[in-house]
């Protein structure tokens, strides 16, 4: 069984949907400390030619303690982000060939009702897999009776052992620590391999194309049944 583990970001790039595509079983893993500079609360879109990058505002610990990812409260206080974001994303992409067969689709996952980031993150990432014809297994850690682990490797060759998993799929950025712990897969008979995604390129609006943007980009320039085609053909996995 392949598995894949994830932190459930915001409008996650093209690799992270192969990588839900490609296992069999899918883990938003929530129950670790936040990183407030991470993925988890902003991603990138294309304005006026050029990257530009969206927030998630989160109300922090005022005891400066770290918390975890399924706690984190989006911030509402000052101003409602999810209006913002959105027409952002309608001023930047009403020109786009498929804003008017994705633009209601994205509105609704946009402005989800919910005070928690996590489940923000989630809602998007689910029902832009589902749109994507993606019928993986996922699961969200913190909902199951999984016992949390301390280090990094112990902790995510634990949650291949609770899943019974034979082969782990993982991003390339996680090689690093992976490494470390490699000889304790191997003796509990578990395949590691690393994802090389080849960022493929696809029609977007503007000049020049810009690589690493996040789903939405794609999804307003392609549509729904193109981008499913086009995350596809990235798809690169080796054990190394």
């Amino acid at each position: 069984m392949k598995l894949a583990i994830m932190q459930p970001t915001f409008n996650p790039w093209l690799g992270y949907f192969d990588l839900i595509d490609y296992v069999d079983t899918f883990v938003f893993l929530d129950t670790v400390q936040l990183n407030h500079q991470s993925w988890q609360t902003r991603n990138k879109i294309k304005v006026q030619n050029k990257e530009f990058m969206v927030s998630i505002p989160i109300i922090k610990n005022t005891n400066k303690k770290n918390i975890f990812i399924k706690d984190t409260l989006i911030d509402f206080r000052k101003f409602d982000f999810r209006k913002k974001l959105l027409k952002t994303l309608q001023q930047s992409y009403k020109k786009a060939k498929y804003f008017s067969e994705v633009d209601s689709f994205i509105k609704n996952i946009v402005l989800y009702d919910t005070d928690f980031l996590s489940d923000y993150n989630i809602n998007i990432i689910k029902q832009i897999a589902k749109k994507l014809g993606i019928d993986t297994q996922i699961v969200v850690l913190s909902k199951t009776d999984y016992k949390q682990q301390e280090s990094k490797g112990d902790l995510i060759l634990d949650i291949c052992h609770y899943f019974d998993t034979t082969k782990y799929i993982s991003p390339l950025g996680s090689k690093e620590y992976l490494d470390r712990v490699s000889s304790k897969f191997k003796i509990n008979n578990i395949d590691i391999y690393y994802q090389y995604y080849n960022h493929p390129v696809y029609t977007q609006l503007g000049d020049e194309f810009i690589p690493y943007l996040g789903i939405f980009d794609l999804l307003y320039n392609e549509g729904f049944e193109n981008s499913a085609k086009i995350i596809k053909s990235g798809r690169k996995y080796e054990n190394r």
